[in-house]
């Protein structure tokens, strides 16, 4: 009786051999047999999955199929990108702005005020759930000659949709003068499409 075993030793010993016909029946016998490589070389699998058997109907599979949109459901979305985002409250535009989110937890945002009044600004943000993450993001505020008239804070909570293509959220402004006053607080809503380079 031939075992798994055998086919192995025989492997070994013709491992060497210089002809192409016996690296082919060394190939044979593996998928045959449905014997894998020892678990000590499978540094790129999970620990699920390094006590699985490969048998040759599966590593057929696995070489016939390709991943396509649907099987790509389960990857995890990021707000990392660069997005259009629409600033609104009660129901009217309010600031419109292009918005990067870098990967270490800072965001650069550049609306489209007049660059006098201060059109870019920085940001840091954290996630705080399944796609959503919260921002917060101080601007200096300056009136339409270019003087200094404060700060403002603004802070966001959004959340990303499953396709990664969009977020959506709540945003408040809190205005202060230059001396660290608060002044009064706006609300309202964000609506964001993810720029892709293609």
């Amino acid at each position: 009786m031939i075992t798994a075993k055998t086919v192995f030793v025989s492997a070994l010993q013709l491992v060497f051999s210089p002809s192409p016909r016996f690296k082919s029946i060394i190939a044979t016998a593996f998928l045959s047999f449905g014997l894998v490589v020892p678990s000590a070389f499978a540094k790129c699998y999970s620990a699920e999955s390094q006590h699985s058997v490969i048998t040759p109907a599966v590593a057929a599979t696995l070489v016939a199929e390709r991943p396509d949109a649907s099987t790509l459901s389960s990857v995890p979305v990021s707000i990392v990108g660069l997005w259009n985002v629409t600033f609104s409250s009660g129901g009217e535009t309010v600031d419109v702005a292009f918005d990067a989110w870098h990967s270490d937890g800072t965001e650069i945002l550049n609306d489209y005020t007049n660059p006098i009044e201060g059109n870019v600004c920085l940001g840091v943000w954290v996630q705080i759930g399944p796609r959503t993450y919260k921002l917060k993001h101080p601007s200096w505020s300056f009136d339409t000659t270019g003087t200094l008239q404060g700060t403002v804070m603004i802070r966001e909570t959004v959340t990303v949709s499953p396709d990664g293509n969009s977020y959506s959220g709540n945003y408040a402004y809190d205005i202060y003068d230059t001396s660290g006053n608060f002044i009064v607080e706006y609300t309202g809503q964000i609506k964001a499409s993810r720029i892709k380079p293609d």
